[in-house]
């Protein structure tokens, strides 16, 4: 029988795991945007409470904390304005796992960035799609498994983006860190529908337009023009249309 994590190892031992577990490699803790990594290395403090308990003093003793920073997102998006061929970029297509409270405010962050582009360049229309249970096909999990194995690591996400003259596509995932079982259970555990009105809203108040939840108009040019609306975060499509109508 397999002895008890608290049995087998001496506390100094312990103390060496949990700073590997908890230590941020920036040494900070940031709560907002909330990332994947955070949620990861501080599902170990409920455990139980004799680890809560030794783990508490060492999360502040190599971490500092930060309510809000800008996010690696918004870096990738300014970096990326640098290429002459972002300028041409009308319909930007942005795949996320979700879209619940943690994505829309991870995303929200970012939209000052792409308000440049649509200011400076020819961005016209932003989807945000969210691909949880939503029916795929044999080049879209072709794409899923492109960035599993390439994606770069972005804000605790994985990014990766492509792009055909007007169009370009990011796709964003989570890191295949355990099972697939393990992952669906971590998917609902985090599934968060809360705000999501206030940081659509925000989004929209960015870049003005239209602001379409799935294939219903729900704003224009900072107006509410339905008086409730649903979004689906596992299978939802919003879509910002700066500054005009749209074509539908």
């Amino acid at each position: 029988m397999t002895r008890p994590f608290l049995e087998v190892f001496p506390r100094e031992i312990r103390d060496q795991i949990y700073t590997f577990v908890l230590a941020s490699p920036s040494g900070v803790v940031t709560l907002s945007p909330w990332t994947l990594e955070v949620a990861r290395s501080l599902s170990l403090v409920r455990t139980c409470k004799q680890i809560r308990r030794e783990c508490k003093d060492i999360i502040w003793l190599h971490n500092g904390l930060k309510l809000r920073e800008p996010t690696q997102l918004t870096h990738k998006l300014n970096d990326l304005w640098k290429f002459r061929s972002v300028k041409y970029v009308q319909h930007l297509k942005i795949y996320l796992a979700l879209l619940d409270r943690d994505e829309l405010e991870w995303m929200s962050t970012a939209f000052q960035a792409l308000a440049g582009w649509s200011r400076n360049g020819s961005l016209r229309s932003i989807t945000l799609t969210a691909v949880r249970d939503r029916p795929r096909s044999v080049d879209e999990f072709h794409e899923e498994l492109d960035l599993m194995i390439h994606g770069v690591p972005v804000d605790g996400r994985l990014y990766r983006e492509s792009s055909a003259r007007t169009t370009m596509v990011i796709n964003t995932g989570w890191p295949q860190f355990s099972h697939w079982g393990k992952q669906m259970w971590l998917r609902e555990m985090l599934l968060d529908p809360s705000q999501t009105y206030e940081f659509l809203k925000k989004m929209h108040d960015t870049l003005r337009g239209e602001l379409w939840v799935d294939g219903v108009l729900c704003f224009k040019d900072q107006k509410q023009v339905v008086q409730a609306f649903n979004l689906d975060p596992r299978d939802g499509e919003v879509q910002f249309i700066v500054g005009g109508s749209s074509a539908r």
